[in-house]
């Protein structure tokens, strides 16, 4: 006998954090399920108050999401806001989460995903290949192979970015780099602006 999905949430007192439109905003969880959870925000200064998450939720719902009780960390999609007795909740549904994870999350910040793409930068209109490691809404980490023209790669560097297989283009920033050996290296890059 099918039962009401209301059964299956529980009732769950929690806080934890929400990455989304490059800010983090603290919330209050209410209760869980497998599917998600439904949470009090609490406003920051980007994302202030119902209409400005009611526009979010046109552009795009997806975020990052860490609730320290449970150690659990991944995308989350924005399914619904709205305001009740002057405050924000958000109905999460939860998307590609992990357990366990405390200290990467006190490390990184956010949450990210292990994914196969490949793509290309664009630095003083060379182009230079790579496959990724990992991707999150804030940036990725992608493993290049390098040659003596490809020294002009540095921490700071804007450069022009492509990956293919997910549909991402735009401006990058090389924030870290970490050499492999000597033909390759990890380029860890944050977005400016994606298409």
């Amino acid at each position: 006998m099918m039962q009401d999905r209301k059964e299956y949430r529980k009732n769950f007192n929690a806080s934890g954090q929400l990455y989304v439109s490059g800010e983090i905003l603290d919330f209050k969880c209410y209760d869980v399920s497998v599917n998600g959870l439904l949470a009090e925000i609490i406003p920051g200064s980007l994302l202030v108050d119902i209409s400005d998450f009611e526009a979010l939720l046109r552009e795009n719902g997806s975020a990052e999401i860490y609730v320290k009780k449970l150690m659990l960390t991944g995308e989350v999609d924005i399914a619904w806001a709205k305001q009740d007795d002057g405050k924000i909740m958000l109905g999460l549904e939860f998307i590609d989460v992990m357990y366990n994870v405390d200290k990467m999350w006190r490390k990184r910040q956010y949450y990210r995903s292990n994914k196969n793409f490949v793509g290309y930068l664009i630095a003083d209109d060379k182009k230079i290949d790579f496959k990724g490691i990992n991707i999150s809404m804030d940036g990725l980490a992608v493993k290049i192979t390098v040659s003596d023209e490809d020294n002009i790669l540095k921490p700071g560097y804007v450069v022009k970015l492509m990956v293919n297989n997910l549909d991402i283009k735009g401006l990058g920033k090389i924030i870290w780099m970490e050499s492999l050996d000597e033909q390759s290296c990890i380029v860890g890059l944050r977005y400016l602006a994606i298409e």
